[in-house]
């Protein structure tokens, strides 16, 4: 369904995980926040089948769909706990998270890349995959005509839709330019977009090694 939901789905999901690979050792020490159901770590895992991957989330339920995902592999734990909370302690190699900082308050988002980068490695990475605002209005308006757009092309259930849209108005996007800019002031060494279709997109901030 989320590709239904998402335009350029594996686009932006590949970029994360190819930015991972290329940067962290096979036996990483992987955090995935707001991880869901384990979606994009799984995707990660299954690049380094011998890294260790922390799944952390606040719901339960969710969390217990990452279960069966993972079931009877001693190398994914998991965490219930909120994007507001401390973070597991340190150090990770990489620190991923897919479709869930954009739920924060902007002034949450900046402590939490603060946080993020302290418990990197030096020269470890942190990749978003997220949901992100216009620059303006008029470019807004035309993220959401090309996302309902692609959402119709999909053929996705009206229902499924509908409650996307319910639950878009909750969400506190921020963007692009100022989610960077928001990294370097947090302290890393380097950020990038690695991929961007509108209202969705791939950046990276690695730490300074």
């Amino acid at each position: 369904m989320r590709r239904n939901l998402i335009p350029s789905f594996d686009l932006i999901y590949d970029s994360a995980v190819h930015a991972v690979v290329g940067t962290v050792p096979a036996r990483a020490r992987i955090l995935d926040l707001g991880a869901g159901t384990g979606l994009l770590g799984g995707a990660v895992l299954r690049r380094l089948p011998q890294a260790e991957l922390t799944l952390l989330d606040h719901s339960p339920v969710m969390l217990e769909k990452a279960h069966q995902r993972f079931a009877g592999n001693d190398r994914v734990t998991s965490l219930v706990a909120d994007l507001l909370d401390p973070l597991p302690e340190g150090p990770f190699h990489a620190v991923v998270s897919g479709l869930a900082i954009h739920h924060l308050e902007h002034v949450a988002k900046q402590d939490l890349f603060r946080r993020i980068r302290e418990v990197l490695v030096p020269g470890g990475i942190f990749v978003n995959v997220e949901q992100l605002a216009g620059p303006d209005d008029a470019v807004e308006a035309i993220y959401d005509q090309l996302h309902e757009a692609h959402v119709l092309r999909s053929e996705c259930p009206a229902h499924e839709w509908a409650a996307g849209r319910e639950r878009m108005k909750l969400d506190i996007c921020a963007d692009l330019e100022a989610q960077l800019a928001w990294l370097r002031q947090a302290g890393f060494a380097q950020v990038d977009c690695l991929a961007k279709d509108w209202r969705f997109g791939t950046y990276a901030a690695w730490a300074a090694a």
